[in-house]
């Protein structure tokens, strides 16, 4: 049988898919909720690098239109994230003062 190749980062997506519904519970158990998607979006990219090096070792690569998507959706949620830290930071300091 011949070993099929996928793009590049084509299991590091289906990782997180995975992942993420795993991290909401553990969460929950831990007592804070805006904690697990971090736990499963972290629990994902193990499982997305696993899967990339056991199923994809040799990638196609990437058209140069597709690269450039990749980086500008990086750098926006790079962006989102942090505004997120900075809003979490505001938001902490206004609770601290009262």
């Amino acid at each position: 049988m011949q070993n099929k190749r996928y793009p590049k980062g084509r299991f590091m997506g289906l990782g997180i898919a995975i992942g993420l519904p795993l991290g909401i519970p553990i969460g929950l158990l831990l007592g804070m909720i805006a904690i697990g998607p971090v736990i499963g979006v972290v629990i994902g990219l193990g499982i997305g690098t696993y899967m990339e090096k056991k199923h994809n070792p040799n990638p196609l690569p990437l058209a140069a239109e597709e690269e450039e998507r990749r980086k500008k959706i990086m750098m926006a949620l790079g962006a989102f994230f942090l505004l997120g830290v900075l809003a979490f930071v505001a938001l902490y300091m206004m609770v601290g003062i009262n």
